[in-house]
């Protein structure tokens, strides 16, 4: 069976996808100065809701510790970040600050995923 915070990994993570090709298609990253914003944070949510779910698996041995989730954190953002700036999908007038933002709204969000998760699921 499949455990219910698995399958609203899958559902949001879906959601996500979703969300970030039509955007890329229509241009919203470049319309909306705020939509970056919020889909490194979203995507810092799945990257905290995907360490727990991971974890509920009963053939893997881990915890969802605050220490696997900022390495995971920092393993997906720091290689996403890399991704935007290979593919081009960056702005080269504040590259930097940019990409700190990013960093932090991913890290944000996953970390606030990982306090309430920690405070409302047993284990």
């Amino acid at each position: 069976m499949i455990r219910p915070m698995v399958l609203i990994f899958v559902l949001l993570g879906t959601v996500f996808a979703g969300v970030h090709l039509f955007a890329t298609k229509v241009s919203l990253y470049w319309y909306y100065w705020w939509f970056d914003i919020m889909m490194h944070f979203w995507g810092g949510i799945l990257i905290g809701l995907g360490v727990h779910s991971f974890c509920t698996f009963s053939r893997i041995n881990l915890k969802p510790t605050l220490k696997l989730v900022l390495f995971t954190l920092l393993l997906i953002t720091v290689t996403w970040e890399v991704f935007e700036r290979l593919t081009g999908l960056f702005v080269t007038t504040n590259y930097l600050f940019d990409t700190a933002k990013d960093i932090v709204m991913g890290f944000s969000g996953g970390l606030l995923a990982h306090i309430i998760l920690k405070k409302y699921t047993i284990g």
